[in-house]
């Protein structure tokens, strides 16, 4: 992505925070309904260390990086601003909200927050090396590569028994193992061979299913006076309404369990968050920060 600071605009109909499929595809519908738009992306989304996703019609076994790649193109060739800094600071204003970042603030009309989750994972050697190449959490993105091949089911949060139940539709080698019973994953380079066991024992794996606490990211959306439920994921109504009426969500920040986590549903919830906020705008709910030259856009 290319850092626009030096041009960044102070004002704007909507903010989109969260690079991933929600908040670009946010961005892209509501910059195609002719919304002055800035996507904030610091990098730091979920499946930036996976090789390729799977389950998207036309994008199966698209790298991330790719993805994006593209998707900033098409978001530029509509005027989406765009830039790579963190949010340092938010706060909610009367006429929406304002957005510290490094180096300016910028007032939006609105605010998409797509901030995503976090995997919490067990501390254990070669797993973070290994995440998203050969260990895994969702057997509906990953099972089909490791199918009749042997996998561990990491159990390091409830849930573990279910999730090998699902992977067994893929193979029926599956050794289901406690985090802390794990020494280390093993195998040449990022790549899976074996689970090594305090016993001393190990388990011949060609992937690993961690069952790992997943944290949402809400804490911009808390900033901005958003309720949030015990854990954590944003409340909103069935179109991404917040609690504060000028903010929306969109994604796996608001999509608690048990509702799946994966690109494509991603990518649907970032466009139904802006189409009901551009019905918004066109209701009169929320007023724009700008006038839209129709010449240009």
């Amino acid at each position: 992505m290319q850092d626009h600071h030096s041009h960044l605009a102070t004002a704007v109909d909507v903010i989109v925070v969260g690079g991933g499929a929600a908040g670009t595809n946010a961005a892209l519908v509501l910059a195609r309904a002719r919304h002055r738009v800035l996507l904030a992306d610091d990098h730091t989304y979920r499946n930036r260390t996976v090789t390729e996703f799977h389950g998207f019609p036309t994008r199966d076994r698209t790298s991330p990086a790719a993805f994006l790649t593209d998707a900033h193109a098409e978001l530029a060739a509509y005027g989406v601003e765009m830039v790579a800094d963190p949010v340092i600071d938010a706060q909610a204003v009367r006429a929406g909200a304002s957005l510290r970042f490094a180096d300016r603030v910028v007032e939006a009309a609105t605010v998409v927050v797509a901030t995503g989750v976090s995997d919490v994972l067990p501390p254990i050697p070669g797993l973070v090396d290994r995440w998203g190449r050969s260990a895994f959490n969702c057997p509906f993105c990953d099972g089909w590569e490791h199918r009749n091949r042997p996998v561990v089911v990491i159990d390091a949060a409830p849930g573990a028994d279910d999730l090998a139940a699902l992977l067994r539709a893929w193979t029926t080698d599956v050794v289901v193992v406690h985090a802390a019973q794990v020494v280390s994953l093993e195998g040449p380079g990022d790549a899976l061979e074996r689970v090594v066991l305090r016993d001393g024992t190990s388990v011949r794996a060609h992937a690993a299913f961690v069952k790992a606490p997943v944290a949402p990211r809400s804490g911009l959306a808390i900033s901005l006076g958003c309720a949030v439920d015990d854990d954590g994921y944003v409340l909103t109504d069935p179109h991404g309404r917040t609690s504060n009426p000028r903010v929306w969500s969109a994604g796996d920040v608001r999509r608690a369990p048990p509702s799946p986590h994966q690109v494509v549903l991603a990518a649907a919830d970032g466009s139904a968050a802006a189409i009901a906020l551009h019905k918004a705008f066109v209701a009169g709910d929320v007023a724009p920060r700008h006038t839209v030259d129709a010449a240009t856009r």
